[in-house]
């Protein structure tokens, strides 16, 4: 009975202490008051190189802080945007501290994964994130299934988001490289490398079929956006029968930079002999692109530039 009566206390504790904090909320600025409007709202996508480190492994505290505060001047430098893909990007609390960084009214994350290594019980250093200013009705994330000697490393984020009253489906991926390891055979390394990225988005693509057929809570869910690093292009001959892109294309995606080609719209600068590539996408369904969709500069943080893309219901 004790023990029933403390845990009332601290709901009720809890309860009250949230409603002090949501009278004291301020008031909702302009830009919030547009985007609750259903107005049109800045979406990007970044695979940030193993943020804060840059490197496969951890590095001293002052130098991870210096690469927070470089990306958080390099966002806010370039527009802030209204829901931000991240790759590459460590832990919820590196999510936290980048958020903190950006300012008062930045988007907040919704989710970060914390996927595993493969063979082992340690955290990735390679998780995915999504921020909004948009409030989410639900999130999470999910690994990719195995199929046979095809497993996918890592899986995907999600979140559902109400954008000025209509449910938007969000989804971020970081799918295989194309790393050959040394003394493997190159040939059989790219195929599998291939049928770890297809099998990934067949996958996703049925968790957006449900999610279209069933909606959320009794609400429909029409329009989707899928943004991150795929790791192949439907602009390079090196990809040309691969059909992970390809395959969202032909379930009524659309890619938001259709038009663009070549450097303007390079997310991988040329660099130790390989020429400029694009692997970042962000694929849109239900939406009207707004403007002209932006390649970003060199943040000096990353090998992969930001891209950006403004939408509307």
């Amino acid at each position: 009975m004790k023990g029933l009566a403390l845990r009332r206390v601290v709901v009720f504790s809890a309860l009250v202490a949230a409603a002090l904090l949501w009278e004291f909320l301020p008031a909702p600025t302009a830009r919030q008051k547009v985007l609750a409007s259903g107005g049109a709202f800045e979406v990007a996508s970044w695979n940030m190189l193993w943020f804060p480190s840059g490197y496969p492994e951890p590095q001293p505290p002052a130098d991870e802080a210096r690469r927070l505060a470089t990306a958080a001047r390099f966002i806010r430098s370039q527009g802030i945007p209204d829901v931000f893909f991240a790759q590459e990007i460590r832990d919820s609390a590196t999510c936290l501290d980048l958020a903190g960084r950006l300012g008062d009214e930045s988007p907040l994350p919704v989710v970060c994964s914390a996927f595993e290594d493969y063979g082992t019980q340690e955290a990735s250093l390679q998780q995915l994130a999504i921020f909004s200013r948009f409030p989410a009705v639900d999130s999470g994330y999910e690994s990719w299934r195995a199929s046979d000697f095809v497993f996918p490393p890592r899986g995907f984020a999600y979140a559902v988001l109400d954008v000025g009253g209509v449910l938007v489906g969000c989804f971020t991926v970081h799918l295989k490289s194309n790393y050959v390891p040394e003394g493997e055979d190159p040939v059989r390394q790219k195929t599998l490398n291939r049928l770890k990225r297809e099998l990934a988005s067949e996958q996703l693509l049925r968790r957006i079929a449900r999610l279209e057929a069933d909606g959320h809570d009794g609400r429909p869910v029409t329009r989707f956006i899928v943004a991150g690093d795929f790791n192949n292009s439907i602009h390079d001959e090196r990809f040309a029968g691969e059909t992970t892109i390809r395959a969202f294309l032909d379930a009524g995606f659309r890619n938001a930079f259709e038009g663009f080609t070549g450097d303007a719209y390079a997310t991988l600068p040329a660099s130790a002999g390989y020429p400029p590539a694009t692997f970042d996408y962000i694929l849109v369904k239900g939406f009207d692109r707004v403007g002209e969709p932006e390649t970003l500069p060199d943040s000096g943080t990353s090998d992969h530039r930001m891209i950006r893309v403004t939408l509307k219901p």
